[in-house]
């Protein structure tokens, strides 16, 4: 009898025994495959930081040169308005001049930072525009079909990103399906938990997200390919075809905005699931002032190269502004020190002693109402990042820039006033 007892309670042990090593080993290769899938992340994320330290320099002194070659360009075209011929030699420069000023942003956008300020926006009506953009890019043999929920989805992200995003995952379809083909693009609310971050390649908080779901019914993307898709010039196109940024750039994007993303092959073709986190904000429809012809502005212009400087004082005085120009920060300083005090600063993110920051500052206390357009090739620094997303008087603008670029954001300045 008691002999069968033992015999009972070591059946029991072994079993409680062997159930707990069972769910040990299958906790260990949990942990296993969950390290993994963080090395991957951690890893992804230091290929965008190395991309984007590379590029981050010299896209801004790439810019700076293009905003010259572009405005001087612009300058010939208004003075050769007459001849047919020659202005088109002038749109052939500026048209090059925004390609190359598109290849700039895309190594620049790489490295958003997660800090960055966004105004929560509703993604229905703004992912409708971005893909009323798409279709005239694709033409019309290439069908879309939109499958979207009837309620607005407030997220933080700029237009910019957006349509950049969707334009770069419309084009990769393109190439995949040829001449014809058909892209479903889905909006929807989902709650992400825990355990589904397993399935994602970038960890965020949980909760609900918008998700935008792009499908194309193209070749899709071979295995040994789908992990690097997201590097920073991976590209499987014929040379000249692509330069391997554009997914990048749809990764830097989401990432930036606290959402994530996945990939599937689907039986026919491939599907990105992109998630960003909803806001709690009411998207508000912001009225602007009605554009007046001419500009009644006091503008000192603050920029280190010359070409600039005189491109600038040639733009703003044609607006009808009155222009002074500095080369660096002391140089303005002695300007509104005189009887010149200006009712707009531009002035270039970076300068030789010191930054546009700081001669903001400055006027900023003789008179609190002067408002500033900062410029730069590349990402404004942290300094001037704090600023403008503290002060409305403020905005920022990308090198290379047109002259229609520089007279609307001013235009944008004083209809925020």
């Amino acid at each position: 009898m008691l002999e069968d007892a033992l015999m009972i309670v070591a059946i029991l042990l072994a079993a409680v025994f062997g159930g707990l090593f069972v769910a040990m080993k299958e906790k260990d290769a949990q942990s296993r495959d969950e390290n993994m899938r963080l090395k991957e992340q951690l890893k992804q994320a230091y290929k965008l930081e190395a991309a984007a330290r590379m590029a981050s320099g010299a896209a801004h002194d790439f810019n700076n040169m293009l905003s010259g070659i572009c405005g001087a360009a612009e300058c010939l075209k208004q003075r050769l308005s007459e001849d047919a011929k020659l202005n088109r030699y002038c749109e052939i420069i500026l048209s090059g001049c925004e390609q190359a000023s598109h290849l700039a942003r895309q190594m620049t956008r790489l490295s958003i930072r997660q800090d960055e300020h966004f105004e929560p926006m509703d993604l229905r009506s703004s992912l409708e525009d971005s893909l009323k953009l798409l279709e005239h890019g694709l033409g019309k043999h290439i069908k879309i079909v939109r499958k979207f929920e009837t309620k607005v989805l407030p997220v933080n992200l700029s237009a910019e990103h957006l349509q950049s995003l969707i334009l770069n995952l419309g084009f990769n379809s393109r190439d995949a399906m040829g001449e014809k083909g058909k892209i479903t693009v889905g909006l929807r609310q989902v709650s992400l938990t825990e355990d589904d971050m397993s399935n994602y390649l970038i960890r965020t908080k949980v909760g609900d997200f918008a998700e935008v779901s792009f499908a194309d019914n193209g070749t899709g993307i071979s295995p040994e390919n789908i992990k690097r898709i997201f590097d920073p010039f991976f590209t499987t196109k014929k040379e000249g075809m692509g330069n391997g940024l554009g997914l990048s750039e749809v990764y830097g994007a989401v990432s930036a905005a606290g959402g994530t993303i996945r990939v599937v092959n689907l039986k026919k073709g491939v599907c990105f699931y992109i998630l960003f986190p909803i806001v709690p904000q009411k998207i508000e429809v912001k009225k602007t002032k009605k554009k007046s012809q001419k500009l009644a502005l006091r503008i000192l212009v603050a920029d280190d190269d010359a070409l600039q400087r005189a491109l600038a004082h040639e733009i703003l005085t044609s607006a009808g502004c009155d222009v002074k120009t500095a080369d660096c920060v002391a140089t303005a300083e002695a300007i509104c020190s005189g009887t010149f005090k200006p009712d707009v600063l531009m002035a270039d993110v970076v300068l030789p002693d010191g930054d546009g920051g700081k001669i903001y500052e400055k006027l900023k206390k003789k008179n609190k109402k002067i408002m500033a357009v900062f410029l730069s090739g590349g990402a404004p620094s942290e300094k001037v990042e704090k600023i403008l997303n503290k002060d409305k008087r403020t905005t920022f603008l990308e090198k290379p820039c047109r002259a229609e670029q520089v007279l609307e954001k001013l235009q944008f300045l004083l209809a925020k006033m």
